[in-house]
This record gives C-alpha cells, structure tokens and sequence, in this order.
C-alpha cells in the first residue's frame, strides 16, 4: 500500500482497511475492523502548530505569519545535521512555549575517534541556524543542547 503526502488521516485508514479486507487471510475481519481503526486512531500522534513569522515586502504591512507542523520542523532539523561528519542524529525534541519554539534538545551518537566537542558545537550551530531560517525568529545560542547518547566505532 503505498501511502500519499496530502492523504487525510481518515481516507489513510480507510484505504488501509479496504486492503487488509481485500485480503483472504482473516474471515472475522468485519468483525474486528471498527476496534482496529478505532486503537489505531487513538494511538496517532497528531502534530502541534508552531509558529512562524517573515518580513514583509513593506515596514507598514509587519510580518507574515503561518504555522508549521512540528513534524516539519524536526524533520528538517534533522535533515541539516545529517550532514555533519562524526555524528549521526537520533532525536530532536523542540523546546516549545506554547506555539513559539524558543530552542531544541538534540540527541546524537558520535563516531568514536573525533572531537565530539567541536561536533557537538557544529551541531548547535547548525540546528540554531535551521531552526531561526525556519521560523523566522532568533533562537538564542544557549537554546539549543547537544546531547551524545552513544559513542560508536567510525
């Protein structure tokens, strides 16, 4: 089954039980279908709204605003510090005050043999930097903490 961006959460869950249904391999399925949609929806995470701002074209008009989903926002942290030699990313939590992000925690695995503080330092860099372009506010230098849970060969 293959599963499209735009698709609402509810035509995801039909779709899926109209495939598992389509399938020989459980005759009750009608039986338990509405239970197994009903814990699957429960069990969803749904996303929180953070907030985001840009310049407008003129002083008079102020700033553009719009929500991000923080799924976006993570991911694309994420994203940007896949690139940084010596550590792999394994989690970033936002720092949220209410639906302003004001930093990030961020969990890595660093590479054994490298200076994990210089990594450590370009990756704050990095996800500050990301996160500011992003949302359009500054994130303070502090706001964001690099956390090495593990330590792996190469």
């Amino acid at each position: 089954m293959e599963m499209t961006p735009d698709e609402p959460d509810d035509a995801l869950l039909a779709r899926a039980a109209q495939e598992l249904s389509a399938h020989d391999r459980e005759p009750r399925w009608v039986d338990i279908s509405s239970s197994v949609l009903a814990k699957v929806r429960a069990t969803t995470r749904r996303t929180w709204p953070v907030d985001a701002s840009y310049p407008a074209e003129s002083v008079e008009q102020g700033h553009d605003t719009l929500r991000i989903s923080d799924h976006i926002v993570r991911s694309t942290v994420r994203r940007a510090l896949l690139g940084v030699h010596g550590a792999d990313p394994i989690a970033v939590d936002l720092e949220l005050d209410g639906h302003t992000c004001i930093g990030a925690a961020i969990t890595v695995t660093g590479a054994y043999g490298t200076d994990l503080h210089a990594v450590g330092l370009d990756l704050g860099n990095l996800a500050r930097t990301t996160l500011t372009d992003l949302l359009g506010h500054h994130i303070d230098d502090t706001a964001v903490t690099v956390h090495f849970e593990d330590v792996t060969e190469g």
